[in-house]
């Protein structure tokens, strides 16, 4: 994994809802292989990490190179950029399996996604380390 050049503290927040026909355990469990942060089952039926180190993204940014994936996930970042923040979202049932598969709309992931939101005053670098142009 390339250094980063962000100097600022990024703030990352995951969340995924639990299903009924879904253990909180296993969901607690597909976001553990994909982000490196401490998942609490929480708000009722809610699973919600948080991290202040661009390393819990160490997973997404080596798989996103692996997939071919880095477009889209560049798209979604801008797209859903708001001032210092932006998110994306993940397949639950990949996340499962340890893969990380970027999606664009809640229905592509059956049973809901991984939400992932990113807070950092050098967003732009964030994203531009995250997935660059070249």
């Amino acid at each position: 994994m390339k250094k980063s050049p962000i100097t600022t503290p990024v703030e990352l927040k995951v969340e995924a809802a639990v299903n009924a026909s879904e253990s909180p355990e296993r969901v607690i469990a597909a976001i553990a292989n994909v982000i490196e942060c401490s998942p609490e089952f929480r708000y009722g039926r809610r699973v919600i990490g948080r991290s202040l180190e661009i390393e819990s993204l160490r997973t997404i940014y080596e798989q996103i190179r692996s997939r071919s994936a880095m477009g889209v996930l560049r798209r979604m970042l801008l797209n859903n950029r708001v001032a210092d923040s932006t998110s994306f979202l993940l397949n639950k049932q990949a996340a499962a399996t340890g893969i990380v598969v970027v999606i664009e709309e809640d229905q592509e992931s059956p049973l809901g996604p991984i939400r992932i939101t990113l807070d950092c005053e050098e967003l732009d670098a964030l994203i531009d380390w995250l997935v660059p142009l070249d």
